[in-house]
């Protein structure tokens, strides 16, 4: 999820150029943008409503290494992770009738919007299989936590080096103006987004292993088989 604020320090209609035209203009002598980076990590909320066959059919899950078609859903953890940015910008009237735009700050907001931990409805919350199902779900809670820990410094070094790269514009046009000004930040934080959601799924797929759904599936004398929908066939319990 991404949401971008645009915010104009002055308004009026301003020729597109490309930061180094500006600069030959005399389109300078603007204050360095500054950058505002917060985390975001919203509160964890369960949900135990949910069914083992409903949670098996939640669209947005990732298969992990055994297919759904051969698999119940025990847990399930949802993350929505994402960024929302605010780009405030300076304007200066030149002599021919055309403004100069500078970025003046940046404010981005990174991280995890929204975060919600499934445990399926057939399982009784003082089984011994609840707390297996559980303490599997909080594993993929704490992948996502330090992850994000560990990626902000990063984050926060490419967007630096992102605004120290961002000279002024020189438009004719409001729009034009801004979305020069914006479209170093809109690459960075695409690459950002990318490079954070394949390290994720890397490390999350650590925790969905065969392995460990096997282990799951014996645990507590086998208590699984309890809550599986029937007919139960010889098919493979997992979280999510």
């Amino acid at each position: 999820m991404t949401v971008r604020l645009l915010f104009l320090a002055i308004l009026g209609m301003l020729l597109a150029a490309s930061p180094a035209a500006a600069q030959a203009s005399g389109c300078s002598g603007f204050p360095p943008a500054k950058l505002d980076l917060e985390t975001v990590l919203a509160p964890i909320q369960r949900d135990d409503a949910l069914t083992i066959a409903q949670l098996t059919r939640l669209p947005g899950r990732t298969p992990g290494p055994v297919s759904a078609a051969d698999s119940h859903v025990l847990g399930l953890t949802q993350a929505r992770y994402g960024e929302q940015s605010q780009v405030s910008a300076l304007f200066k009237t030149m002599g021919d009738g055309t403004y100069c735009a500078s970025a003046s700050a940046l404010t981005i907001s990174f991280g995890f919007q929204q975060r919600v931990v499934h445990v399926a409805r057939e399982i009784p919350a003082n089984s011994c299989l609840y707390g297996e199902v559980l303490a599997h779900e909080m594993r993929h809670v704490a992948v996502d936590e330090a992850l994000l820990q560990e990626m902000m410094p990063q984050i926060r070094s490419q967007l630096d080096q992102v605004i120290a790269g961002m000279a002024p514009v020189r438009s004719r046009s409001q729009s034009q103006a801004m979305a020069a000004i914006r479209r170093p930040l809109e690459s960075a934080m695409r690459r950002i987004m990318q490079d954070f959601g394949r390290e994720r799924d890397r490390r999350q797929a650590q925790v969905d292993t065969v392995e460990e759904y096997e282990r799951v599936s014996r645990v507590c004398n086998g208590e699984a088989r309890n809550y599986l929908p029937k007919p139960a066939t010889r098919r493979t319990v997992r979280q999510g």
